[in-house]
Order: structure tokens, then sequence, then C-alpha cells
């Protein structure tokens, strides 16, 4: 699959460049440069979903920028116009914040003007007090909806089973 730079930039606010048929970048007006895209799941739900990225290649703080929201949406949208794929994503705990990265998550959604269309299933899973965010977004009209959200429920709860520290 080849995402369309072109549908993106037709209404992006800041400029995006294609790095490959899947990832992205884009620079806001406060010099903080992005890393956006997609890449093919190897674990959870195999050749039929996607996990999404974002990387904030400053590593630095990113002051609030409701243009990075409206970027991000157009990239998801472009990635959901080409094919019923499932989006994926796991909140990264580098710094600490991923409770709060699911969050934004979870924001952006109930914001986003056509949720109606699409499911958003979050998780936290516990791994002996060590939480993981993450989720997968999914079209409603999605031909294997039923069993895409059975198979990831089953990964979930496998992935918390499979991992709990058991008593001695």
């Amino acid at each position: 699959m080849r995402l369309s730079v072109d549908n993106i930039n037709a209404k992006s606010p800041y400029w995006v460049v294609q790095l490959s048929d899947m990832q992205f970048r884009f620079i806001t007006k406060n010099g903080i440069r992005y890393r956006v895209g997609f890449y093919a799941d190897e674990y959870i739900l195999g050749d039929k979903a996607f996990h999404f990225f974002i990387d904030n290649e400053e590593k630095s703080f990113a002051p609030k920028d409701s243009d990075v929201y409206k970027v991000i949406v157009l990239v998801i949208e472009e990635f959901f116009r080409q094919d019923s794929s499932v989006m994926l994503y796991i909140c990264d705990p580098h710094d600490h914040r991923e409770s709060a990265r699911s969050n934004l998550y979870k924001r952006w959604f109930d914001n986003y003007e056509k949720k109606n269309t699409m499911t958003l299933q979050a998780e936290e899973l516990n791994f002996n007090g060590y939480m993981v965010y993450t989720g997968m977004i999914i079209r409603n009209d999605h031909p294997e909806y039923e069993s895409i959200i059975r198979d990831y429920s089953d990964f979930v709860k496998r992935a918390t089973e499979t991992y709990k520290v058991q008593p001695k």
C-alpha cells in the first residue's frame, strides 16, 4: 500500500514530505520535526493490521499545537481511505508519559468528526505492575469486524495472562 502525500497536503496546515510508502515528515511552526506513519503488524493481527507511530524527532518538549492533530488525522484518514486494514498503536513509555499519550489518543478520537464510522478499542495491559497502553482503530464497515474485535480482545487477554508473575 502507498499512501498519497498529495491527498494529505491538499488539506494539511503543514507541508508534509513522503519518506516511504507509509511514512511522512513535517515540521511545525515551533520547529518540531515529526515523523508519522505505519509499519506492518507481525504479532497481534498479522497481515490485517498496521501499527501507527508518531515520533517527535527532536525528543524535546513540544508546545500544544492543534495543527499537529490536523496532520495526524489527515494521515490516518488517508490510511483508511486506501484500505480496510486495522490501525494499532502502543504508547511509548520512554519518558513515563505513556498514560498521557493514551489519553491523548482517546481525546483525539472523541473529537474526531467522523468517529461514528470507526471503533476505538483502547486497552491497558498490566504486566505485573508495568502498564502498557495500546489501542486498535477499525472501520465499522470492515468485512471482518467481529472477528478482528474478538482476535484483539483475545490477544489482550493472552498477553496479560502470559506475563503475570506467578506466585512462589
